[in-house]
């Protein structure tokens, strides 16, 4: 009994030594960890060249993930040729390289860059990382790829931020592009893609300028003090979606000089834009909130859709037409201003015009905006107004066309309402509910005064102007024991141009490339539409590694547990025996 029990204890030794050799043998030397899916983890630190750092990704499994822990990074120049997550968890400050290595020359790159992802690079990530591209071409550069994402990146100075061609499903997320001397993004012949949530600032050129570019999404972003457009598209566009984004104080807002076909600009705020005589587009071609330019081509049942976009505060136009262009019908859109003489739209354009109204129910004050018809609008771009009631002042978010301005107004006595619209406030005369709900005829004043104090926009409560709390709510719904007051001003279905003298609208842009193509655009590309008809939101999370959990103690734990009942039990099997 005794020898069979020594046996299975020395079984059991040796494969616990086993055990313990292929658990020591997944900790390497070079603080690598081997993760469960077989992918890898590997950090880099900052006392590491650029040669060593590219060593690393060339000699890397597809998938492995790479995390920049350090500081800084000085003379930068990688190229992504596989399938790689590269991360900062601390916003490592990286200096791009302006010279060309010979990796790049090999490959036949021409631009130099901080990160170049090739066609190989389908799958990779690029996150959190801040990027100094001062004296390079471009700080990342996605070329020829498929499915890569650039998400969560501070990205400064270069002739582009970044530069994506020739590329399909690119995911540009999160980022804040700013201090290029060309564009903040540039999309050079580029499909299926998505552009969201950056912030793109303080340009040269554009904050987005698009070439040749098919069932795209640019949506959600904010742009602004660009020394050119907030948005460009050349050469060709086509079921693209331009879509809730912020764009202001820039020379134009978005401006449309490429053939479009399906596309769509809708619920975005368009403001501020200034006019500058210097700029290279030529004085009056700047100052629009909305620009067509000669080279833009849309006609059909698939022409260009304009709609539910707030277009305010724009030094020349709200929205505009080259002036050799054929007339253009725009949707609907809201020009700040009730009346239709008053919309400073160009005479070129077409512009149904929307208005906004006051409306109670029960003892609720909302905001309502309505198209041309008198239907009340549910999706429109975000935009900020202020409101007096009786004296109290109150700055409100309209959301998707509606903003609740008081929610206990007492429904028994008149009140003294004055809106702000266009910089100016128009007072509603604003009967108690005996009127039955009959519209009252309002008189319209206006007010030389500043424009009240901007707030932020919180859930329910009061406040003064000083104190910029908003409401948001629905007006919907509820029993009317209040008055439907509009502000009764000129009819007519479509908005006009204040000025009575088109024939001054005319450019002075002299040698202006951009009124004929982009200064920096792509040879038109090739490749075929997506058969779905429409862009989607592709946005895969960024994959980060996770260090194996060293479970060699419970194995050996276990082992130890199994060796124990092997022994009791062969030692009852003897007793009974």
């Amino acid at each position: 009994m005794d020898k069979k029990v020594f046996n299975i204890f020395i079984v059991s030794l040796l494969f616990l030594f086993l055990v313990s050799s292929v658990s020591a043998a997944n900790i390497h030397d070079d603080n690598m960890t081997v993760l469960t899916d077989g992918c890898n983890y590997q950090p880099i630190t900052s006392d590491l060249s650029n040669d060593d750092i590219q060593s690393k990704f060339d000699s890397a499994n597809d998938g492995d993930t790479f995390e920049f822990t350090g500081g800084e990074y000085r003379d930068v120049s990688l190229i992504v040729n596989k399938k790689l997550n590269i991360i900062s968890k601390n916003k490592s400050l990286v200096y791009t390289s302006g010279k060309l290595n010979d990796n790049a020359k090999r490959l036949g790159i021409d631009k130099t860059f901080g990160f170049y992802f090739t066609s190989k690079s389908a799958g990779s990530t690029l996150s959190g990382i801040t990027i100094l591209a001062d004296g390079s071409d471009c700080g990342v550069i996605v070329d020829s790829a498929k499915n890569v994402t650039v998400r969560d990146n501070n990205v400064l100075g270069g002739k582009n931020c970044i530069l994506v061609k020739n590329s399909d499903r690119i995911n540009i997320f999160g980022n804040g592009l700013s201090k290029a001397t060309n564009n903040g993004l540039q999309l050079k012949d580029v499909k299926n893609s998505l552009v969201k949530n950056n912030e793109i600032s303080y340009n040269k050129w554009s904050g987005i300028e698009t070439s040749n570019i098919e069932y795209c999404n640019i949506t959600n972003n904010t742009i602004h003090h660009n020394d050119l457009n907030g948005i460009s598209t050349f050469n060709r566009s086509s079921n693209t979606l331009i879509t809730r984004n912020n764009v202001y104080d820039n020379t134009n807002g978005v401006y449309i000089n490429s053939t479009s076909t399906n596309d769509v600009v809708k619920t975005n705020s368009l403001t501020h834009s200034r006019k500058d005589p210097r700029s290279s587009m030529g004085g009056f071609e700047t100052g629009n909130g909305f620009l067509l330019g000669s080279a833009f081509r849309s006609s059909g049942n698939s022409k260009l859709v304009v709609e539910y976009n707030y277009l305010a505060h724009n030094e020349f136009y709200q929205a505009k037409n080259y002036w050799e262009n054929e007339n253009f019908e725009l949707g609907q859109n809201w020009y700040d201003s009730n009346d239709p003489s008053n919309t400073f739209v160009c005479p070129r354009l077409l512009a149904s015009l929307m208005k906004l109204d006051t409306l109670s129910i029960s003892n609720t004050l909302s905001l309502q905006l309505k198209d041309s018809s008198g239907k009340a609008v549910n999706e429109f771009a975000t935009f900020q107004t202020n409101v007096e009631v009786d004296g109290n002042k109150y700055t409100v978010d309209v959301k998707n066309g509606q903003a609740t301005v008081v929610k206990d107004l007492d429904p028994t006595v008149d009140h003294d309402v004055q809106v702000e619209i266009g910089g100016q406030y128009y007072k509603y005369d604003y009967k108690a509910s005996g009127e039955n709900g009959a519209e009252q005829d309002s008189k319209s004043t206006s007010s030389d005064g500043e424009t009240g104090s901007q707030g932020n926009s919180d859930d329910g409560g009061t406040s003064d102007v000083n104190g910029g709390s908003n409401y948001q709510g629905n007006s919907q719904g509820g029993n009317s024991s209040g008055s439907h007051v509009t502000n009764s001003q000129k009819s007519g279905n479509y908005g006009t141009n204040s000025s009575s003298i088109p024939s001054q609208d005319t450019s002075d842009n002299g040698n202006d490339a951009l009124s004929n193509g982009d200064l920096d655009a792509g040879n038109t590309g090739s490749g075929d539409a997506s058969s779905e008809g429409k862009a989607y939101e592709i946005i895969p999370p960024v994959t980060t590694s996770k260090e194996l959990t060293n479970t060699s103690g419970l194995i050996v734990l276990c082992i130890l547990s199994i060796m124990g009942c092997l022994i009791y039990g062969y030692r009852r099997k003897s007793e009974f025996e």
